[in-house]
C-alpha cells in the first residue's frame, strides 16, 4: 500500500543541495505510479540516440546539390538542424541525468528539464556576448525571421494631462489608452507570481517601489520607461501591484494553511477520486514558510537586499534587451524568457532562503540560484556591451545625486547597525563570563 499521512507545510527539506526529497523515498511511492520514478536512463537514452540517428539521416544522407545556391541553402538548413539537435540532446541529458533539485511536483524530471533550459539560455547569452550588436540581431532571426528590424518604442509619458483646460473636459483618450493597455493584466499577474516566489510583504513592496525607481532612473535611455506620474504610482503601484501582491499573498496564506494528504492513486477507490488525485499532482507537495525578517540583523538585511537586486536586474534587463536587440514586446521570445525565469525563480528563492537560513546546514548555493545569478550577470554584460553608443544622453544630475545619497546613507546605516550589534554581542559575552 502507498504511504498515507498528512504533510503540513514546513521547511523540512531545504537543507541539502544533493539530498533525495522525502517524497521520493521508496516507502512513500504509490505502487500504481512508482514505475514513473524508476530510472529509465538506458531505455530513454537509446530512444534519444535513435531519434538523433533518424533525423540526422545517418544511414541515408542527402545528395549534395549541384547548384551552388541550393547547396548553400542546404548547408544552412543542416546548420540550423544541427544546432537544434545539440539543444535537444542536451535537454534530453538534463532531463535524465540532471541534478537533484528541491522540487518534485509534478515530477522531478520536469525541473531537471527547466534547469537544462536555463543552462541553454545562459549559453545563448554567452554566445551573444561574443558577437557585435548587428550580428546578435541577425542571429535572432534564425529563431524568428521577423526580428532584426528597428523598432519604434512606445512612450507612455508623451501626454500626462488628466484635464484638458482648453476643452474643459477630462483627458479620457489618454486615460483609456493607459488603463486598457494590453500589458495591464500581464503586469498584475506578474506581481501575483512574484508573491508566490518571495512570500513576504516587505520584500514585495520594496521590489515594487524599487522597480518604479528603476524606471525613473533609466527613462532618459528607454522611451518605454517614460511614464506619467499617475501611471507609475497610481495605476502601477497602487492598483496593479497592490492587486497582484495582495491576491498572491492570499494564495500563499491559503497554501500555508492546507493539510497536504498525499494518499496515492491506488488509495482512492472511485474513478473521480483517482482523477482528482492525478490533478493534485500539479500542486505543491508541501509549502515552505519564508521568514525573511529583512530588518532582523545587518547580515539578513544584506542578504534580502541582494535577492532584490538580482530580481531588479532581471526585470530591467528585459526592457533593455528588447530595445537593444529589436525584439517586439509581443514576440514569443519575451514570453518564453518570462515563463522560464518565473519557473526557475521558484526553486531559486527556496535554495537561496535555505542558503541564508541559520537553522539550515546548507553550505553552498543551489543549482538554480547559482544559474540565476550567473544569468543576471551575463545578461547585464550583453546590455552594457551592445548598448555602448546607443544612449548618448548624459545621466541626469538628479539621478546621480539621488543614488549617491541612497548609497551613502545605506552604507552609513549598515556600518552603524553592524557596530551596535557587535558591541551588544560583546557585552552579552562579557556578562555570561562574569
Amino acid at each position: 500500500m502507498a504511504a498515507k499521512g498528512l504533510h503540513k507545510r514546513q521547511n523540512s527539506w531545504n537543507d541539502g543541495v544533493n539530498e533525495l526529497h522525502p517524497a521520493l523515498a521508496e516507502d512513500r511511492l504509490d505502487p500504481a505510479t512508482s514505475f514513473l520514478y524508476k530510472p529509465r536512463t538506458i531505455t530513454m537514452g537509446a530512444l534519444g540516440l535513435g531519434l538523433i540517428l533518424y533525423y540526422s539521416r545517418t544511414f541515408s544522407p542527402p545528395s549534395e546539390p549541384v547548384d551552388p545556391q541550393a547547396a548553400d541553402q542546404q548547408a544552412y538548413r543542416n546548420a540550423v538542424a544541427g544546432v537544434w539537435g545539440m539543444v535537444f540532446a542536451f535537454l534530453g541529458y538534463s532531463t535524465l541525468q540532471g541534478p537533484v533539485t528541491c522540487m518534485v511536483r509534478p515530477h522531478p524530471a520536469v525541473w531537471r528539464l527547466i534547469h537544462g533550459i536555463l543552462v541553454v539560455y545562459l549559453l545563448l547569452c554567452v554566445y551573444l556576448l561574443f558577437q557585435d550588436v548587428n550580428a546578435a540581431r541577425q542571429f535572432l532571426r534564425h529563431l524568428f525571421p521577423e526580428l532584426g528590424v528597428d523598432l519604434q518604442e512606445r512612450s507612455y509619458g508623451s501626454d500626462c494631462r488628466l484635464w484638458l483646460p482648453e476643452e474643459h473636459k477630462i483627458n479620457w483618450s489618454v486615460i483609456k489608452a493607459t488603463v486598457f493597455d494590453e500589458f495591464v493584466v500581464a503586469h498584475t499577474v506578474g506581481w501575483w507570481c512574484k508573491a508566490l516566489i518571495l512570500r513576504d510583504y516587505t520584500l514585495l513592496w520594496a521590489l515594487s517601489i524599487g522597480f518604479e525607481l528603476m524606471e525613473l532612473t533609466f527613462q532618459h535611455m528607454l522611451p518605454n520607461f517614460n511614464e506619467c506620474w499617475w501611471d507609475s504610482w497610481i495605476l502601477d503601484v497602487a492598483v496593479c501591484n497592490f492587486i497582484g501582491i495582495y491576491t498572491g499573498m492570499q494564495t500563499v496564506k491559503w497554501a500555508r494553511a492546507q493539510d497536504y494528504n498525499w494518499t496515492g492513486i491506488s488509495g482512492h477507490a472511485t474513478l473521480s477520486g483517482k482523477a482528482k488525485r492525478s490533478l493534485l499532482q500539479f500542486t505543491p507537495y508541501s509549502w515552505d514558510n519564508f521568514e525573511w525578517r529583512a530588518f532582523s540583523t545587518p547580515l539578513r538585511c544584506l542578504q534580502a537586499s541582494g535577492l532584490l537586486v538580482v530580481f531588479l536586474v532581471m526585470e530591467v534587463n528585459a526592457f533593455f534587451l528588447k530595445f537593444i536587440l529589436w525584439i517586439p514586446p509581443l514576440n514569443p521570445l519575451n514570453t518564453l524568457r518570462l515563463l522560464v525565469l518565473f519557473l526557475a525563480a521558484l526553486p531559486t528563492a527556496k535554495e537561496y532562503y535555505a542558503f541564508c537560513d541559520e537553522s539550515s546546514n546548507t553550505q553552498k548555493l543551489g543549482f538554480f540560484a547559482w544559474l540565476y545569478v550567473s544569468l543576471a550577470v551575463v545578461e547585464t554584460a550583453v546590455v552594457i556591451k551592445f548598448g555602448r553608443g546607443m544612449f548618448p544622453e548624459p545621466w541626469p544630475a538628479h539621478v546621480l545625486w539621488f543614488w549617491g545619497t541612497v548609497g551613502a546613507a545605506f552604507t552609513v546605516i549598515m556600518l552603524v547597525w553592524s557596530l551596535r550589534v557587535g558591541i551588544a554581542g560583546a557585552k552579552g559575552s562579557k556578562s555570561k563570563i562574569a
